[in-house]
């Protein structure tokens, strides 16, 4: 499938491959304790903000702006994916794994876990990472969608595990929660590309350009 051959898909493939070798070769709490050790007092500042690029009002926002001003079927395709990947995730964590706890609450005791002050911890519903399954998402759409752009699927690559770091950085997921993650969304994009039916034709302009 072409699809699979974007440099998107190529880079995510490597960089997947790289972490369930971490996944297997580390149990869950020492990459954790690893990554947590890394706290450097400008990523405290700029992390929960780069966060935010895989929270659903991002998507929705992101979604909206393509609907109005940019691309109609881009912005339909934003929003469905979104849509699609948030349910898959939000019943992983609510229905499948309900008993998966995030870092917080295993570590939150440790002598060696480092905390950022006045940041709020979740100690629920770890997997998989719902942020990184969104980031992935957008980011295979995207990226599929200006397949010609060398520049946006690395922008979008690079962007997407940037909020999968975020995650484990914060100490919101552990990095199998994140690597479950970037492939729902990443198989999500594809899947909604590759299948979108071409009887379904909506036009490219944008709703708020008359």
């Amino acid at each position: 499938m072409k699809l699979l051959k974007s440099p998107f898909i190529v880079g995510y493939s490597l960089l997947l491959v790289l972490g369930i070798l971490l996944l297997l070769s580390h149990d869950k709490i020492t990459l954790q304790l690893q990554t947590n050790a890394l706290h450097l007092d400008a990523m405290d500042a700029t992390m929960p903000y780069i966060t935010w690029l895989g929270d659903g009002l991002f998507a929705l926002a992101l979604g909206l702006v393509f609907l109005l001003f940019v691309h109609r079927k881009l912005g339909w395709w934003l929003l469905i994916v979104y849509g699609a990947s948030a349910i898959l995730a939000q019943v992983a964590k609510r229905a499948l794994f309900p008993d998966a706890m995030r870092p917080y609450y295993y570590l939150k005791t440790h002598p060696d876990f480092y905390t950022i002050p006045d940041f709020l911890y979740y100690e629920f519903h770890s997997f998989p990472s719902g942020h990184t399954t969104t980031a992935f998402a957008l980011a295979t759409v995207l990226s599929l969608h200006y397949a010609g752009k060398l520049w946006v699927q690395i922008l979008c690559l690079f962007l997407a595990c940037l909020v999968g770091f975020s995650r484990t950085y914060l100490s919101q997921h552990f990095l199998i929660d994140v690597v479950t993650g970037s492939l729902l969304g990443t198989l999500c994009g594809v899947a909604l590309i590759a299948f979108w039916p071409s009887k379904w034709t909506i036009h490219d302009k944008p709703y708020g350009i008359k």
